[in-house]
């Protein structure tokens, strides 16, 4: 497949004639943050979290994959490049919304 810039990307894992369906993720996280932590909006234009030591955390979501169809099955986010790639292609759109609870 060419992209707009003319690049070809090598597309192995998702066939591009497949059909493709709207799939609507919701994910509402609640953690104990240090007080250090502080909510910034970073110069990229996005909510961050700035921690003690300067760097600066986004929390998005992280696909997870396992082979095993058991019970407490082993999780891990660990795939190829190429196929991580592809499933950020695939998404539209994301919102992220943080804050700090009193």
């Amino acid at each position: 497949m060419f992209h707009r810039n003319n690049t070809y990307s090598h597309r192995t894992f998702i066939d591009e004639r497949r059909r493709m369906k709207k799939l609507l993720v919701t994910v509402q996280l609640e953690m104990d943050a240090p007080d250090t932590w502080n909510l910034v909006e970073h110069p990229d234009d996005v909510q961050a979290i700035k921690l003690e030591d300067g760097r600066f955390m986004y929390m998005s979501f992280l696909p997870m994959f396992t082979t095993d169809a058991n019970a407490g099955a082993e999780w891990s986010s660990e795939c190829t490049d190429a196929f991580s790639d592809e499933i950020l292609d695939m998404v539209a759109d994301e919102e992220v919304l943080m804050k700090f609870e009193p």
